[in-house]
């Protein structure tokens, strides 16, 4: 007799003893599709700037559909890379305690990275 501890729902939904494995993986694909338009408005962005100087990205950062969409991506991505770090560090490192240490400082790089991208854009947009 296999006993298993699951809900009827938590093994429809796929889910593991966390709870949370549903929702990880939708909001890594969610932020896969918002990265494909975004980075390709971005980089069909630059590709088309005459020249690739520092003045010319300030210039063009000072437009506010370009900050905005550039600051989205640049969320979108941190986020995603550090939802795709947590998969790494769960699936190959064995100790709990390495693991909660390592996934404390991806969500820490993460919060990090993001402030700076909102300060760098919004400065640059602002003024």
């Amino acid at each position: 007799m296999n006993m298993s501890f699951q809900t009827d729902l938590g093994k429809v939904k796929g889910l593991g003893s966390s709870k949370h494995g549903f929702g990880h993986w939708w909001m890594q694909r969610m932020t896969a599709v918002l990265l494909v338009p975004t980075g390709l408005f971005v980089l069909i962005s630059f590709l088309l700037l005459d020249v690739m100087t520092a003045n010319a990205v300030l210039d063009w950062m000072q437009n506010p559909i370009n900050s905005i969409l550039l600051l989205l991506f640049a969320l979108t991505a941190c986020y995603h890379g550090a939802l795709g770090l947590q998969v790494v560090v769960e699936d190959y490192i064995d100790s709990h305690v390495w693991q909660l240490i390592f996934l404390y400082l991806i969500k820490l790089s993460m919060i990090l990275l993001m402030m700076i991208n909102t300060y760098a854009v919004s400065s640059v947009l602002l003024g």
